[in-house]
């Protein structure tokens, strides 16, 4: 930073309100380019949040501009940024979940969390996520909903109805969360969510709820609007699918048209050990299978196994499958964005379609 930007900086403060003076805040120019703050987890990265103080001082403005033009400082959300370095190695979800845990946590936004961003607090996995700049929470009255900059304030007769603390976070709870995302979200991205909180195999302390939870929270909100979107994909829901790719997968297997599959088909081989595939359809002995690369990289997903035990496990199955007399159809994330090479992979592999009834008279 400029040493006119550094002494001009002395009117920020950090995350914990403690004026910085203009040593400490030159630091995002030269000192926060290490590897350590790069490599920053949420809590060490809220650290190094900056507050602008004064929002009348037009030079402390015009500090802050330059310092972002330069790309030194990120903007988290109005009034609110961090050095860029700090947060550099951030996966995208991670700087939304930094997004908006600064704004509920330094001051911007002084009402619970709700929708994407309550869903951000909670870990809820959001399909296509578009990583929008915008903070949600619930308004004061139901009259209307409205955008006050990067922060939208969601009409609600009820405000303090289901809120709790998360992570330090005011937000609503987990059932009422998946309603209000479910009935603002498509189809697919609320049965994953839906999936994933009600999922039977789980880590121990991840969050959770029921669909009767759910239901029941959305009829004590008075949910009108949306309400029959959520319906469906509360009776869509499976708790089985085991992640938001093979819920994503499902839901396209059904509006192409095709016969569902059973899920979490157990495969036994004559040594003793098991292993389970995504999908089957026993009508044609076929096991299917979604490949995403994130169980491949991310440790929270292989525990503690490397990639290439993945890789090894994977090919294992497969032979245990296809000993077992059953055919194999593997998809990826790009046919799932392009139902069309799904739709081709399914015809290709001879799912059949679903039955339909025949309307007489």
């Amino acid at each position: 930073m400029h040493s006119a930007d550094a002494q001009a900086a002395g009117g920020y403060r950090s995350g914990h309100g403690a004026t910085m003076n203009a040593t400490v805040a030159a630091a995002d120019a030269t000192a926060t380019v290490s590897a350590a703050t790069a490599a920053a987890t949420l809590d060490e990265a809220l650290e190094h949040v900056i507050v602008v103080a004064d929002v009348d001082d037009a030079s402390l403005a015009r500090v802050v501009h330059r310092a972002t033009a330069r790309g030194e400082f990120a903007r988290l959300v109005r009034g609110i940024y961090i050095p860029a370095a700090v947060i550099g190695d951030f996966k995208p979800w991670e700087r939304e979940l930094l997004r908006v845990t600064a704004a509920a946590t330094r001051g911007r936004v002084r009402q619970p969390l709700c929708g994407l961003s309550a869903a951000r607090v909670w870990g809820v996995p959001i399909l296509e996520d578009e990583y929008l700049p915008i903070v949600d929470a619930l308004g004061w009255h139901d009259r209307a909903t409205r955008q006050v900059s990067d922060v939208r304030y969601w009409a609600t007769a009820h405000d303090r109805y289901r809120v709790v603390e998360r992570r330090g976070v005011a937000a609503t709870d987990l059932s009422r969360t998946l309603v209000e995302l479910s009935v603002r979200s498509s189809f697919a991205r609320a049965v994953a969510a839906i999936d994933w909180a009600v999922r039977v195999r789980r880590l121990p302390g991840t969050p959770a709820t029921t669909r009767e939870e759910i239901r029941a929270t959305a009829a004590e909100l008075g949910i009108g609007r949306g309400r029959a979107r959520l319906e469906r994909a509360l009776a869509f829901s499976d708790g089985r699918a085991e992640s938001p790719g093979e819920s994503w997968m499902r839901v396209l297997i059904h509006q192409l048209g095709f016969e569902a599959p059973d899920l979490q088909y157990e495969y036994r081989l004559p040594d003793g050990r098991r292993f389970r595939s995504d999908f089957r359809w026993p009508s044609i002995q076929l096991a299917g299978e979604f490949d995403g690369s994130l169980k491949y990289k991310a440790g929270e997903v292989r525990g503690v196994r490397t990639p290439e035990q993945v890789v090894i496990e994977e090919k294992d199955r497969e032979d245990a499958i296809r000993a077992a007399g059953d055919g194999m159809l593997r998809a990826v994330t790009d046919d799932l964005r392009d139902p069309r090479r799904l739709r081709h992979k399914l015809e290709a592999a001879g799912v059949p379609r679903r039955s339909r009834r025949v309307r007489r008279g």
